[in-house]
């Protein structure tokens, strides 16, 4: 049985996600840069036929070229030998991670799908699981803190986050629990802002004259005490008041984050928004001024773009989903 190949793009977030699955699960494979080496014609069509899926799904389709080059209105008019030469031209036009073994061909990263093709998880044959306790889902109601629950109380701090030069303003005020990293306060400034979170990202912490990575891609030794999966909220806040969260370094959006209160008695283990004004741009769309100069523009294309990648703000959906996010290092 030979090694499967792993085929990523090392500042993809899902990249890193799949990366950590594979190191949690002890599944060895051959790492590629899908950017530096792009995949070749003849490695595509095999790939495709091993996999059974159709051939829009190896096209990275939420990527900056695959919009730049219109492909969404393009692909239904080009044949299959156009498309296969089409994706070989450039690694980032697939879709990315890929995971090629003895047999398979996995596209894109869902959890469930990797665990079945290792048998992951599953059930010895003979057992079956324990039932699972029956759980009420709680909804949170709009500009209210997260109802009280039973035996816990975390100390927390208030936060508003505002993204840099957007007019008019966006920004989003939520409470975050202390004993988080700063590597899960980027999950959760992603998911508060509306961010797809596909990006690098880090802090800027003024008075500390510091700089965090966020989520570092290499070698956790080569960061040392500016890796943001050891460094706790609590080492550096409340007394870093006022700091910066960088997302995406190439369209580079810059975030002002203020620690407004902290609360010593905050009854979840979990995030929430508290409140908010505007909607996020989407991402991938040059930064802030690029971002600003597309809402005006006359161009048809930009805006059928525009209207296609922007996604409204819900505070419900978004309170949701950070009941997920558990802090990193919570014993």
């Amino acid at each position: 049985m030979t090694t499967p190949l792993f085929l990523c793009y090392p500042k993809c977030t899902t990249c890193k996600k799949a990366q950590n699955w594979l190191d949690q699960h002890s599944v060895a494979v051959t790492t590629r840069d899908i950017a530096k080496e792009n995949p070749s014609e003849n490695e595509l069509r095999e790939w495709h036929r091993a996999s059974g899926l159709p051939l829009k799904k190896f096209f990275n389709t939420s990527g900056k070229k695959y919009k730049e080059q219109h492909l969404k209105d393009r692909l239904p008019s080009m044949s299959e030998d156009e498309q296969f030469k089409l994706l070989a031209t450039d690694g980032l036009l697939v879709k990315r991670p890929i995971l090629v073994g003895d047999g398979f061909v996995l596209v894109g990263f869902k959890e469930a799908d990797w665990a079945n093709r290792f048998a992951v998880g599953q059930t010895p044959k003979g057992e079956q699981p324990e039932p699972k306790p029956s759980k009420t889902k709680k909804k949170t109601k709009p500009e209210q803190e997260p109802k009280q629950q039973e035996k816990v109380s975390i100390r927390a701090f208030q936060m508003k986050v505002t993204l840099r030069g957007m007019r008019p303003p966006v920004w989003r005020r939520f409470f975050v629990p202390e004993d988080m990293t700063f590597n899960d306060l980027a999950d959760v400034l992603i998911a508060v802002m509306g961010w797809n979170g596909s990006h690098l990202s880090a802090f800027e912490l003024p008075k500390s004259n510091m700089n965090i990575m966020a989520d570092p891609w290499s070698d956790e030794k080569q960061f040392g005490e500016r890796n943001g999966r050891k460094v706790k909220l609590s080492q550096f806040l409340p007394d870093e008041n006022e700091f910066v969260f960088v997302y995406d370094m190439g369209d580079n959006w810059e975030h002002e984050v203020v620690v407004e209160d902290v609360r010593e008695n905050y009854p979840a283990l979990y995030p929430a928004v508290l409140a908010f004004e505007g909607d996020c741009p989407p991402d991938d769309c040059g930064g802030v001024w690029s971002y600003m100069d597309m809402l005006v523009s006359d161009d048809v294309d930009t805006q059928e773009w525009l209207k296609e990648a922007s996604v409204p703000y819900s505070m419900e959906e978004t309170n949701a989903a950070l009941r997920k996010i558990k802090a990193g290092n919570r014993k």
